[in-house]
């Protein structure tokens, strides 16, 4: 499979929760709008909340334990790029006319996601992985207090530290979230180590090598 338009990037976002990734994607879409570009986002979470729906399950009652399960169970059904590989059918079937510059696709977790786009869009596909300390990610993910969170990660610090150690390292099997593995396999490193300023100057800096790469 490969993208119908040679002008279109196509941007995957890996990264632990509460990294940065949505910082990201919102910087993003403001550089792209001040040069005239369409952006366009797509979420690998909302292919599994539009699985979990189909399935019955109320949006209400997502957590990210239930989401995760639901993601390894497809994995394990229809191999380990199928999210990866619905997100490319979704972009291929774009309208021409309004295809995007740039598209966005917030939330890779496994590193057979970041074959299939790669497979899909060859050198159009670039891989950016969002980093941080980690005492400063647990910070935030207990701060946010997202509706979809996970209950046991809200409880306590040892508790968010436990998932963000398993996102990390692939627990408990090969068709769960392995963020670890993509950040090795990402092409782009942005650090969130300082303030939101820095984070955009970062992501400017990224975007400018984007748009000299265009211009080549």
């Amino acid at each position: 499979m490969g993208i119908t338009s040679e002008a279109s990037h196509i941007i995957g976002l890996t990264g632990l929760p509460s990294v940065g990734k949505g910082e990201v994607a919102c910087a993003l879409a403001g550089l792209a709008a001040k040069r005239g570009w369409r952006l366009a986002s797509i979420s690998f979470s909302d292919q599994i909340k539009d699985e979990a729906q189909s399935r019955g399950i109320p949006e209400k009652a997502f957590t990210r334990e239930i989401l995760s399960r639901i993601g390894t169970e497809l994995r394990a059904k229809e191999g380990p790029g199928v999210l990866a590989a619905r997100i490319a059918g979704k972009i291929e079937a774009w309208p021409g006319k309004k295809r995007p510059e740039v598209f966005v696709c917030d939330g890779v977790r496994h590193p057979g996601e970041v074959e299939a786009l790669r497979a899909a869009f060859g050198k159009r596909f670039i891989l950016v992985a969002v980093e941080a300390e980690p005492r400063e990610i647990v910070r935030r993910l207990i701060a946010r207090r997202r509706p979809d969170e996970s209950p046991e990660a809200m409880r306590s610090e040892e508790g968010a530290i436990r998932l963000l150690e398993q996102e990390l390292t692939g627990a408990p099997g090969k068709n769960a979230p392995n963020v670890g593995d993509c950040i090795r396999l990402a092409d782009v490193r942005i650090a969130n180590h300082g303030t939101l300023e820095d984070l955009r100057r970062a992501v400017g800096k990224f975007f400018g090598a984007l748009v000299a790469a265009k211009a080549e």
